[in-house]
């Protein structure tokens, strides 16, 4: 009844059809470059800042967009080889030398994901009335670093050195510690976080100052969230945040009651929420923009398969590790166990209430002539201790230019919330442009110098095809 499962990884998660909160959410025409806040127009803005839905980039009044991705997955423990070859790979078999190998790569290192898809996405412009957008949207995100235990227990299993005795009862191993510890103590700077949820969104703006030198846009973004699955393990100063919140999909047992308890199969919502998004934008002699933007303020109510960890002693494991560098797989948690006299790992609450990522954007943009604008963007989080949350800041510089009617290139570079420097670098072909109607094409990555780099990798893809304008 004590057991903790200090590792929640789903192998789920790796096989969605293309993953903190994000730069530029999951645009393809946003992530080829290095700036977004002044930049994205239409449904495209909700999320990032809603006064731009105060005017449209064309002369077109409605705007449509259906299955927009965009997936990255950022890793500084795994080379490039080991990332395309072996980190979804479950036939491969470590040996003990590289378990331990692999423990060490994922010591105080970062696994990071996200997935984004955009359903649908509408907006409709008019001069007199301002803009109007709704999307319905998933978002994925994951966050992981470990300590040099959790990475141990993870791949080593009871060869971990915190396990000093190992007691056989036939085709049985369990290792036991003879000095236990608080998981607090234990998995010291250890941060895993992973949320999923369903953004329905409405967005509106408009312009409320408008003469030749100076136009200002105000917008507001409201959404409703449906839940899906959240996880939050943090130790920071030995001080330690955990809960979960899972639907029935992901197959995890606590061996623990909770008021909450979901039961059946599929995917189930288990928490609802609102969040806010409020911006200006500042266009200045019609070349210059600056924008500014809060996004996520609000929260999600977790009220499904709810529980919270309790501090107990680390004491036994069962297992002897995973035997690939898959950690996503959920048919290979590790569960260790306290000691007889502790209380259940996991309490069941009723409900968990959370707070969203909240966290501040600004960017600025010149368009030096119609066919080449720069910009700039910069993201400051609030807090970094909820799931969706980034670890640091995020600054980024970037270019866009049509060399002809029917092409438009982006480029750039991203530092800052702890996953590299990237490039990243986008293609939008117009097969259909005029006064009339637009058809967007496009593929962007966030980081293109991938293909040259051994280490420290940013896969990045993301794409779409269904985007019109009338």
């Amino acid at each position: 009844m004590n057991k903790f499962y200090i590792f929640v990884f789903i192998s789920w998660f790796c096989s969605l059809p293309a993953v903190y909160s994000q730069t530029e959410i999951n645009s393809f025409n946003a992530i080829g470059g290095g700036y977004s806040t002044t930049f994205l127009a239409d449904y495209q803005c909700l999320g990032i800042n809603p006064a731009n839905l105060g005017w449209v980039n064309d002369k077109h009044h409605l705007t449509l967009g259906f299955l927009e991705t965009g997936v990255s997955l950022y890793t500084n423990a795994l080379s490039k080889s080991q990332v395309t070859n072996d980190l979804f790979n479950n036939n491969i078999s470590l040996t003990l030398s590289q378990k331990l190998d692999a423990a060490q790569r994922f010591t105080n290192t970062k696994l990071w994901g996200q997935v984004g898809v955009t359903w649908l996405g509408v907006s409709y412009y008019n001069e007199q009335a301002g803009g109007f957008a709704v999307s319905v949207r998933d978002r994925i995100l994951w966050n992981t670093t470990m300590d040099a235990e959790a990475a141990q227990f993870l791949f080593l299993g009871y060869h971990a050195a915190y396990f000093d005795s190992l007691v056989v009862k036939g085709i049985d191993t369990t290792g036991y510690t003879t000095n236990p510890k608080p998981i607090s103590l234990v998995y010291g700077g250890t941060k895993l976080q992973f949320i999923w949820y369903r953004e329905y969104n409405f967005g509106y703006g408009r312009k409320i100052i408008d003469n030749d030198i100076l136009s200002i846009y105000a917008g507001i973004g409201l959404k409703y969230l449906e839940g899906y699955g959240s996880f939050n393990f943090v130790l920071d100063n030995n001080q330690l945040t955990a809960f979960s919140s899972l639907g029935p999909e992901f197959n995890i047992n606590y061996s623990a009651p909770t008021p909450s308890q979901i039961s059946g199969n599929g995917v189930k919502k288990v928490g609802s929420g609102f969040g806010l998004d409020i911006g200006l934008t500042f266009r200045i002699l019609k070349k210059i923009k600056i924008g500014l933007a809060i996004n996520d303020i609000g929260y999600i109510n977790w009220n499904g398969n709810v529980y919270q960890a309790n501090d107990i002693a680390v004491f036994k494991i069962k297992t002897p590790g995973i035997n690939n560098y898959n950690i996503f797989n959920a048919g290979q948690l590790i569960k260790i166990d306290g000691l007889p006299s502790d209380s259940n790992a996991w309490k069941g609450l009723s409900s968990k209430r959370v707070n969203l990522p909240i966290q501040l954007r600004g960017g600025a943009s010149y368009r030096i002539i119609p066919q080449l604008e720069v910009g700039v963007d910069a993201i400051v989080p609030f807090q970094t201790k909820v799931p969706g949350a980034i670890d640091k800041g995020i600054f980024g510089i970037g270019l866009r230019i049509e060399p002809i009617k029917w092409v438009e290139i982006s480029a750039g570079l991203v530092t800052g919330a702890d996953v590299g420097v990237n490039i990243p670098f986008g293609l939008t072909l117009y097969p259909v442009r005029n006064e009339k109607s637009t058809w967007e094409i496009g593929v962007a990555t966030r980081d293109f110098p991938i293909i040259f780099k051994r280490e420290d990798i940013m896969a990045s893809l993301a794409f779409g095809f269904l985007r019109v304008s009338f």
